[in-house]
Formats: structure tokens, C-alpha cells, sequence
């Protein structure tokens, strides 16, 4: 229910909600999907800030799936910033759940239409993305890491949209970078360069990047780093490509 404003009745935020059922047929659905499924929720405000979420079992029920699906979902949302859980209460949406939409990039590319769009080109990043991460941690040197924890300041204090993608841009570049491999070099400038033709088209460059949204990124990619300096490349891969696949999930619902 909505106030005269528009917005949620945020009295209503404690019981539980409920998101579209039969997402899928059999217990074989990944936790993407069930993701997704969730976040089309928030973003149709059948589940609303504050709101408290069904129990996993009751979840799994709702959308015809599995508990092991709905628990990694529902950690990858709480990596996100978009859940909390409560011991002994529940799971629950986050305050500003909200702003963590804010991280959608509602590019223009139907007015590029020889440039890859944002959902492209993060699949082709999964593709290999995730497997290099082997190769950086094997070449990457002390001065580079140093480099990487210096954009990641960066990223939490930049005031504005364009500042602040610029600095995720630097840290993704610094990343490939340490590769030594001129090839996967070429591939980031390219990915940035098709970034940039569409990713400020219609979007106010100098409106500041919600405070929310800079402490959930810094805190994503602080971590990938971390496994990095650790030389973990199991850990950075599975980071990345947990990453990678909450980006994709979370552009897909606005498609």
C-alpha cells in the first residue's frame, strides 16, 4: 500500500511478503534465477524495505525450487547490501535496499546499436573473467596490489556518478593490467571504450553517487582484491564471478 507521496506504507514493512511463484519446474533452478526472481519483487514492490522475508522453506515452496537455491540467492543479497538477517527473528530487506537499484546503469545503448549493451558485455566477461583471475594472481606484484588499494580509496570517496565509475573503470584496468598479457590488456580498453559510449548517455553525470552504493561496491571489490594480495586465485575467481553474476542478474530484471 501506498501513502499519499506514492511510496511504500512502511508500517506494513514487518510481515513477511511474497514473491512471483513457479519461477521453475524442478529443484534444479540456480540461484541466479531464484535471485532474479526476488529482486523483480523489490522492483514491482510486492517486497518492500524493512520487509520481512518468508522463511527459506517457505520460499523454496513459493517458487517451486530448492532450499539450497533459495539460501544462495538469498546470501548473495546479503553480500549485495540487500538483506539482513536477524538470528532468532528472520531475513530482512535492508532499510535502503532501494538504493542498491541505484546501481543499475540504464544506459542508451538502443541508440548504439553497434556497441555491445551493458548485459553483453558482462557475459562475454564470464566467459573468461573469472578463469584469469588464476593468471593475475600469479604475475601480480606488490607495487600493483599498493595500486589497486589506492583506487579503492578512490571508489569510496568519489562525489560524483562519472568520478565514481571512472574509479571502478581505473581498478578493473589495474586488475587486467597485472596480467602482463598485452591481449587481456586490449580486451579491458575495449570493454571501457564501449562503456563509455553509452554508459552517460541520458544519466545526470554530476548527481552523487549514493553513499549506499559506493560502500556496497568498495566492498565487493575490496574483497576480490583481498584474495589477490592473498595470491587465492580460487578465491578471486569465485569472487568475481559471484560478482559478475549478481550484475547480470540484477540488469536482467529491468529487461
Amino acid at each position: 500500500m501506498a501513502d499519499n507521496s506514492g511510496k511504500p506504507d512502511m508500517s506494513e514493512a514487518t510481515a513477511p511478503t511474497r514473491p512471483p511463484a513457479n519461477i521453475a519446474t524442478n529443484d534444479r533452478a540456480t540461484p541466479s534465477l531464484v535471485y532474479r526472481a526476488l529482486l523483480r519483487s523489490i522492483k514491482s514492490g510486492l517486497m518492500v524495505p524493512g520487509a520481512k522475508l518468508p522463511n527459506q522453506y517457505e520460499l523454496a515452496q513459493q517458487l517451486n525450487t530448492s532450499r539450497t537455491a533459495v539460501r544462495s540467492a538469498l546470501a548473495m543479497m546479503e553480500r549485495q547490501g540487500l538483506v539482513r538477517r536477524q538470528v532468532g527473528s528472520g531475513t530482512y530487506l535492508t532499510d535502503d535496499a532501494d538504493d542498491v537499484f541505484e546501481r543499475m546503469d540504464q544506459t542508451a545503448a538502443d541508440e548504439h546499436e553497434d556497441v555491445p549493451s551493458f548485459a553483453e558485455i558482462i557475459e562475454g566477461r564470464l566467459l573468461f573473467e573469472p578463469a584469469m583471475m588464476r593468471l593475475v594472481v600469479s604475475r601480480v606484484d606488490d607495487a600493483e596490489i599498493a595500486e589497486m588499494r589506492a583506487i579503492l580509496a578512490d571508489i569510496l570517496e568519489a562525489p560524483v556518478w562519472r568520478e565514481f565509475k571512472e574509479r571502478i573503470y581505473a581498478l578493473h584496468r589495474q586488475i587486467f593490467a597485472s596480467t602482463k598479457n598485452k591481449f587481456m590488456i586490449q580486451i579491458m580498453n575495449s570493454i571501457l571504450d564501449d562503456r563509455r559510449a553509452v554508459q552517460f548517455d541520458g544519466r545526470d553525470t554530476d548527481k552523487p553517487a549514493p553513499d549506499a552504493v559506493r560502500r556496497q561496491t568498495h566492498k565487493d571489490l575490496e574483497l576480490i582484491v583481498d584474495a589477490i594480495a592473498e595470491r587465492d586465485g580460487k578465491r578471486a575467481e569465485e569472487l568475481v564471478s559471484d560478482h559478475l553474476m549478481r550484475t547480470l542478474a540484477t540488469i536482467n530484471i529491468w529487461q
